[in-house]
């Protein structure tokens, strides 16, 4: 068997997301995806030192895929654009992955000196735009849930979602010319679904897995998630997606609580938020590495003990398996989630924990 010569790495964003996936094409050549950014000091804190590495190396960023304007999303790129300006960096990115979060009047370019005095003005959703307008970088049409992109050196992506409605919910709320973006996750989340305090105080089988109420953020419902397929192994790259609307499109796929999606990575949903893991998501998939970009200090309380155990005891969980869940720090918060249950639940559910506990990322070699 040819080795796939791929590997992933999950960057250390806070309660935020930024990843890359490295490999050697099918022209025998290194390419590089990134998909999303964390905050702006996640740039600062890890990713200007991976861009500089890219550029000794002569490498380019493939694809920078922004899966929706959330701060611990967008705010690393907007960073990196500031780097530029100043002449810091050199754009190295060849392709973008973003769906513009407004209906703008045109799209004629902007100069140099225009931009200057409007960015202090204008949110990062519109920032990122202005960019991609300038040099002529914008999709001519939107990443939602159903389109097919095409193959980059042998890698295969496959949306899931937003879908046509979710764009539009997310166009609809920012209407120009008035509605500014609102940056914080926690300002997106309703207040009948977000938790009010972590929930580690309850035992892993005394949660109420019968019961549950989807998030209804706009923001996090436009998020762009897909599933990456090279050389036969599939990532499913969940930013802050609605799980309903990757069931819809699992479903789409022919995959069922009988056929499941084989994968080798979940990057889970909104840094494990209850609300957006479900049931029926867990029902679709076989997998047994699940990583949640999340450090537990957070106001929402994330990751959620519901959560992962929707993951854990889903009723169709294949016999058998061993799940491991990666998270992207080490503190007493991560390592409390599960005190209370004693260590004999890990061998009872059949799964472990593991932490970031040295150097600012996880570097997975899937041969």
């Amino acid at each position: 068997m040819k080795e796939t010569n791929m590997k992933i790495f999950f960057y250390q964003a806070e309660c935020g997301d930024a990843s890359r996936i490295s490999y050697k094409g099918d022209d025998n050549q290194n390419h590089n995806i990134f998909i999303d950014s964390g905050y702006e000091r996640t740039f600062n804190h890890i990713l200007s030192e991976e861009i500089e590495k890219l550029i000794a190396n002569n490498e380019i960023i493939d694809i920078w895929l922004i899966s929706h304007i959330h701060d611990d999303h967008i705010g690393g790129v907007i960073k990196y654009l500031t780097t530029i300006k100043r002449g810091e960096f050199s754009d190295i990115v060849k392709e973008w992955y973003y769906n513009p979060p407004r209906i703008y009047p045109s799209l004629k370019v902007v100069t140099e000196e225009k931009k200057i005095s409007e960015v202090k003005s204008i949110g990062q959703g519109d920032q990122l735009y202005d960019y991609l307008n300038q040099i002529g970088k914008l999709k001519n049409f939107d990443i939602i849930s159903g389109i097919t992109l095409s193959t980059i050196f042998g890698l295969e992506f496959q949306v899931l979602s937003p879908s046509v409605g979710k764009i539009n919910n997310l166009r609809e709320k920012y209407r120009l010319p008035t509605v500014p973006f609102q940056k914080n996750e926690s300002n997106e989340i309703s207040e009948a679904k977000r938790s009010k305090a972590f929930d580690y105080n309850i035992k892993l089988e005394d949660f109420n897995l019968d019961v549950w109420s989807e998030d209804t953020s706009v923001e996090n419902g436009s998020s762009i998630s897909v599933l990456t397929i090279f050389k036969g192994k599939r990532i499913l790259w969940l930013a802050d997606s609605h799980p309903s609307d990757i069931v819809k499109s699992l479903t789409a796929m022919g995959y069922s609580k009988k056929n499941k999606i084989k994968c080798d990575w979940v990057k889970v949903t909104h840094h494990g938020s209850k609300a957006n893991n479900s049931n029926e998501l867990y029902d679709l998939i076989d997998c047994e590495n699940y990583l949640m970009s999340v450090n537990g200090i957070n106001k929402d309380y994330l990751p959620t003990k519901e959560s992962m155990a929707r993951i854990i005891r889903n009723k169709n969980r294949l016999k058998g398996s061993f799940y491991k869940f990666y998270f992207t720090y080490d503190n007493k918060i991560l390592r409390s989630i599960f005190t209370i249950d004693g260590n004999d639940i890990f061998k009872k559910w059949q799964f472990e924990i593991h932490y970031l506990s040295e150097g600012k990322y996880y570097e997975f070699d899937l041969k």
